[in-house]
């Protein structure tokens, strides 16, 4: 076998390795570089460094660091909710809104798995919220995601230009960008019509701050305060009472027997009997 077929085999399983196990990739990819390097292309350690492309590495870590800032001091969310913004709330922008909000995360040297992590669990929810296809949000967030994938500050798009300056291809950083924004926007819009979108107009527009719906106007509408003439509506007011029953009264004195032997008859008692 040769060491071209093997090096794709070890990348292979490296690759599925750390898919499903809780491993770096980049550190099992380098013991796997060493262990192919030194046993199958007999090459030494200097060998095997000189084909680590340090730029690319300053390139790849520059971006993400810049990333990992924006996400930190808040420049993500402030995006999401501009965006939101921007377009007053109309329901049918909000996938297209989503599409580009991935892409520009992309395009600023985010990985394609973390734009798609922070953006679509805020997508999904908007989906929900104003009865949006899932399936309609999802696609937008994930083909936003690759449509900024290939700028020339994005990831992907350092890794393919870098290599193509070294091998001395032509090639054209602009070009790349365009075709992968071109061809991902092209997507979109087919899934854009397919999933309902063309729907989401027949709806109003939202506020972005509470999500309820307004008027043609943009004007919320009036809460009901009470009658016509704008007099409050009565509020009734139950107002509990106590009542007191009476004590029960009590039975009168029982009269006493009309026999002769009840002169010296008396309440306090009555079992005492005289004759008169």
């Amino acid at each position: 076998m040769s060491p071209e077929l093997i090096s794709i085999l070890v990348l292979a399983v490296v690759f599925v390795i750390a898919t499903t196990r809780s491993i770096n990739m980049g550190a099992l990819a380098f013991a796997a570089a060493f262990a192919v390097g030194t046993l199958v292309a007999g090459l030494d350690a200097d060998g095997i460094f000189a084909g680590f492309p340090g730029d690319l590495f300053v390139v790849l870590v520059g971006v993400t660091y810049l990333f990992a800032i924006a996400r930190a001091n808040g420049t993500t969310d402030w995006l999401v909710h501009a965006s939101i913004r921007l377009v007053r709330g109309r329901v049918a922008l909000i996938p297209w809104v989503m599409f580009a909000l991935t892409g520009a995360l992309t395009a600023i040297g985010a990985v394609s798995p973390a734009a798609v992590a922070i953006v679509a669990p805020i997508a999904l929810s908007f989906a929900v919220r104003y009865g949006i296809s899932p399936l309609l949000m999802g696609a937008m967030v994930v083909h936003g995601a690759q449509a900024g994938g290939f700028s020339p500050i994005s990831i992907y798009g350092s890794i393919v230009n870098g290599i193509v300056e070294r091998e001395k291809f032509p090639g054209n950083e602009i070009a790349l960008f365009l075709a992968s924004l071109v061809a991902n926007l092209v997507i979109a819009g087919v899934v854009f019509v397919l999933f309902g979108g063309l729907k989401l107009w027949r709806q109003g527009a939202v506020t972005p701050t509470d999500g309820t719906a307004s008027t043609s106007t943009g004007k919320q509408p009036p809460a009901v305060t009470g009658n016509s003439t704008g007099t409050p509506a009565p509020t009734a007011v139950l107002t509990a009472t106590t009542t007191t029953n009476p004590a029960p009264a009590s039975p009168p004195p029982a009269s006493p027997p009309s026999s002769p032997w009840s002169p010296s008859w008396s309440p306090s008692s009555p079992s005492t009997w005289t004759r008169g």
